[in-house]
């Protein structure tokens, strides 16, 4: 994996667009101002201590920090990804970090309740906001603090990405992230780095756009988990304006044919193995083969739609999966996609 900014500018414009339509509605043309104006801060909540979590062991050095519902809201406080702790005997290492300085105090807190130990290093697995923001609590408590991360996902967040995600988690949570400052991840990783943190060693997975186009996982080796971010969701698809199916489809057959045996840890929902990869196998083929095949037969968009609806792997799980009311949005995605596979 290696650095390629040339292509952060296109990236940061799509993510841009995208963050306007789903959060704010506004169409994909118009400007966001990098900050709120002074009557919406004014209008908002004060930023608000997060409600203490405990520390759930899943693993023999791992333990999570479990969110609150798939989607930000003002009730939960923009907590609704998982933070996870690894203990090391060198000290605590973060996987994800929360929306929020608020959240990260929060996740400060349990570690220093549950651990009694130094935070020594943090990853965050992709750019989107949820994962990333409670940086600035962390580098707070400890400014030399290495954050890890996808480079490319540095420079986007430093080139607009990241006051776009402050912005709409503000807006998202009618406030109460309030005083959260954008904090960039600051090292970038490969793809097969290791880390050695005394008894417990971390491994970077890292095989191209899938969620985001600056997906990482983080392999705890010894406890044969595997820390997924948003690649694989427990109940719950994101927005794909930013999925590549075709990529999506070539790093879950990696989990499957070399992986199989981890514990699956995901962003969001609770950590399970087979099923938990199986459904997610479910929802990325049986939108992505179905839209393919509508491109082969020269069928629209309309009724590639029908043909991923009829799909019993869909029909299976749309009765389960909190966002499948945005089927339409995804067969959208993953029909471009295929047109341009066919070509």
């Amino acid at each position: 994996m290696t650095k390629n900014t040339k292509h952060t500018p296109a990236m940061v414009d799509q993510v841009r667009r995208d963050l306007m339509k789903r959060f704010l509605g506004l169409g994909a043309g118009l400007a966001l101002s990098s900050t709120w104006s002074a009557n919406s801060l004014a209008a908002a909540a004060n930023g608000q201590n997060v409600a203490d979590v405990k520390p759930i062991k899943v693993t023999d050095h791992v333990y999570v920090l479990y969110a609150k519902g798939a989607w930000p809201t003002p009730e939960n406080q923009g907590f609704f990804a998982n933070i996870y702790l690894v203990k090391t005997a060198q000290g605590i290492v973060v996987l994800d970090t929360g929306t929020s300085v608020q959240i990260g105090e929060m996740a400060l807190r349990a570690i220093k309740k549950a651990f009694n130990q130094p935070v020594i290093a943090a990853f965050n697995s992709h750019y989107h906001g949820d994962h990333w923001l409670g940086n600035h609590a962390f580098v707070n408590a400890y400014p030399l603090l290495p954050i890890y991360a996808h480079p490319d996902a540095i420079g986007a967040i430093k080139n607009a990405v990241g006051d776009d995600w402050l912005n709409q988690m503000l807006k998202a949570t009618d406030g109460a992230i309030e005083g959260t400052k954008v904090t960039p991840p600051n090292q970038g990783v490969a793809h097969g780095q290791t880390f050695h943190y005394g008894d417990v060693t971390l491994k970077v997975h890292s095989y191209g756009a899938a969620h985001s186009p600056v997906d990482i996982m983080i392999e705890i080796v010894d406890d044969k988990a595997l820390f997924v971010g948003d690649i694989i969701m427990q109940q719950r698809i994101g927005n794909p304006s930013e999925t590549s199916f075709q990529g999506y489809i070539k790093t879950l057959n990696i989990i499957r044919s070399e992986m199989s045996d981890r514990l699956l840890m995901p962003g969001h929902g609770e950590p399970g193995r087979d099923q938990l990869l199986r459904n997610y196998e479910d929802i990325m083929n049986g939108i992505y083969e179905n839209a393919f095949k509508a491109v082969e037969d020269g069928l629209s968009i309309a009724e590639a739609k029908e043909l991923v609806l009829k799909d019993p792997r869909i029909a299976r799980q749309a009765k389960v999966t909190e966002g499948f009311d945005e089927i339409g949005k995804f067969v959208n995605f993953a029909y471009t996609e295929a047109e341009q596979a066919a070509f």
